[in-house]
Formats: C-alpha cells, structure tokens, sequence
C-alpha cells in the first residue's frame, strides 16, 4: 500500500495530536496514528501553555475521564476556541461522548448533562470530526453544526496481520483493561469452567493486574493462566495463537472498543458478553461474533468461520484506514469555514 503523505501539497502547518495527560487506549491510538501521519503528539493539560499547542492542524482525541476525573474538562473547550482564534484548525476523534446512568447514586447520572455540554461545545468548535460508532455519530449530527465527518471503529493497538494467522491453538485470551476483564470474569459461571476442561481450553489473561480474590483463586487453582501487562508484540502473539477471545461489553457500541478491535484483527473467535446482540454496525451474531456463553459451549457457531468473518470485517477500518481519512477531512475542510 503505498505511503501516506502526511500534509496537503503547499501546506507548512504542523500536525499536533493532542492527547490525555495519562496512559491507556486513547494515547496508545495515538501512537499508533503517528506511524502513518507524522505529528507532534502533545498530552495536553490546563497548565500547558497555549504556545505549545502551535497553530496548524490539530487532532483532539477526546475522552473526557482522560481531560479531568469527572469527565468535564471545560478547560479544554476554552483552549479549543483560543486555539482557532489564533488560527489552528481542529479536528476531534470522539472516543467518547459523555457517561450516562439511570441510577442517581452514580456520579455519570449528574454529571452527564455537562458532560453533554462539553460534548456539543467541543462539535460545533470542530473543523470535521471522526467518531467509532454510528450512535454517537447520530448524536453529533442531531446537536452540531454540520461540518465533514466520518465514522470510523476503532483499530487495534496491539498489531494488525497483514494475513489471517494460522496455527491456533486450544487457548482462550482474557484481554484488557482491570475493570473490563474482571467484568468478564464474573460472567464466568462453575457451566464454563467445566466445558473448558471437557475441551481441554486454558484460559489465558492478558493485562495489568486485577486486584480482587476472585481473580487471584482463578490463578492459584490453576483456571487462568496470567501474563500479566506485555507490549503490544507479545500480545499479538497470543492473540495469533488463540482459539477465542472473551469480552464483556455493550453489543451497541462494541465498534468503540479496542479489545473487540484487537481480536478481530487476529481473527480469532471473538465470544462477546452483552445483555441483548442486535445487529449493529454492520456486525451480526453468530457470524463476526459468538453471542453469549451459551452459544459457545453448545457450538452454535464455527469458531473458525467466526474468527474468518471477524478478521474481514475489520480490514476497511486497519490503522491505515483511519489516517487515511484523517488526511482527507484535513483538506475537504481546509476552506470549509471562515474562523470566528
């Protein structure tokens, strides 16, 4: 494939990704970005001094818990207007839109609507937008200007194949963050442990440490085998020689998720744990996915043609993709609109 260029022809303006002052997904997407569209990257804080920003392109990767522990970094959409005061365009990847809960005893169910807020304020400051998900693409169009945008699920950060591995081996891969994966674990009833052994499936965890005693009777009784945090190479080979991946996450929005990503582009068996499996984002159960537990353990579904399905659906959206269109909102708006 060939190289991406990463400016415009005549364009001088410095590219800058503008990142959470913290570790995780979103820096790591970050990263990955950057081998394909040469950028200062910038974790940007409400100290950082505006002259650090520049003024070319800008690319926010926006995940509000990643700008403030409530989710309400207001700081940054005040930076994001004195930014294209002084001329930068803006682009925003929306990680995230805004928490929402139905239970008040949650901080997300107050702080949801000025989470709102800032949401809509950082869309109708932006030049084009890239989001993961058709929800939260929906929901930009209905309450931001109209400017060029695209709807991209996420890549994965831990390696892309260039072909489908082969080779699988009898290995179930836990992946993630703490909390996502201890989510799955206890999922994970006496039924499934049983037909893993019947199976003879070892079940691998990949990932910082989960801090609680369930976990830890999983490793010692032998269940899990725990690997603990690796770089992204070494994970991808465990990905490349699983069987399946297990995840516990919202069917609705799983195109957001990088661990979804990450199995799909090894083409392993994704088994997703969700309340309800609608088809969704160009994504059906039981044919880029295996729906539940139960549909596992009964062998509704061919892993290897779930595996085979998963890794195709992924190929138009690879890492690549994304910089793509990232490179071409850049010039479809470089004279959209007048600045303020």
């Amino acid at each position: 494939m060939a190289a991406l260029s990463p400016l415009l022809p005549g364009q001088r303006a410095e590219i800058v990704s503008l990142i959470p002052a913290v570790s995780g997904g979103v820096h790591d997407y970050a990263q990955v970005l950057g081998r394909h569209i040469p950028s200062r990257i910038l974790a940007a804080t409400p100290e950082t001094a505006l002259s650090d920003y520049g003024n070319g392109q800008i690319v926010l990767h926006f995940s509000g818990y990643g700008f403030h522990p409530r989710g309400i970094p207001m700081w940054l959409v005040q930076r994001v207007r004195q930014l294209r005061r002084q001329g930068a365009r803006v682009g925003i990847y929306f990680h995230e839109l805004f928490a929402s809960s139905m239970q008040p005893w949650r901080s997300a169910f107050w702080l949801s609507p000025m989470q709102r807020h800032i949401a809509r304020e950082l869309g109708g400051q932006a030049d084009y937008w890239l989001t993961s998900h058709e929800d939260g693409a929906s929901w930009l169009r209905r309450h931001c200007p109209a400017v060029p945008h695209r709807v991209q699920p996420v890549y994965s950060n831990v390696g892309e194949p260039d072909t489908m591995p082969r080779g699988r081996t009898d290995r179930i891969v836990v992946f993630g963050t703490p909390l996502i994966r201890a989510r799955t674990y206890a999922l994970l009833d006496d039924a499934f442990w049983h037909w893993t052994q019947v199976q003879g499936l070892q079940v691998h965890d990949i990932g910082p440490s989960i801090d609680s005693d369930a976990f830890r009777q999983l490793v010692e009784t032998g269940r899990v085998q725990a690997h603990g945090k690796l770089e992204a190479a070494d994970v991808s080979l465990h990905l490349a020689q699983a069987r399946f991946g297990l995840l516990s996450y919202p069917q609705r929005v799983i195109a957001k998720s990088g661990i979804f990503a990450a199995y799909c582009s090894h083409g392993l068996c994704p088994v997703l744990l969700s309340d309800r499996y609608h088809d969704h984002e160009h994504l059906h159960a039981g044919r880029h996915y295996i729906p539940g537990l139960t549909a596992l353990m009964r062998q509704e579904c061919d892993p290897a043609a779930v595996g085979k399905a998963a890794y195709s659906w992924y190929q138009p959206h690879r890492s690549q993709a994304h910089a793509a269109a990232v490179l071409e909102l850049i010039g479809t708006t470089h004279e959209h609109r007048a600045r303020p």
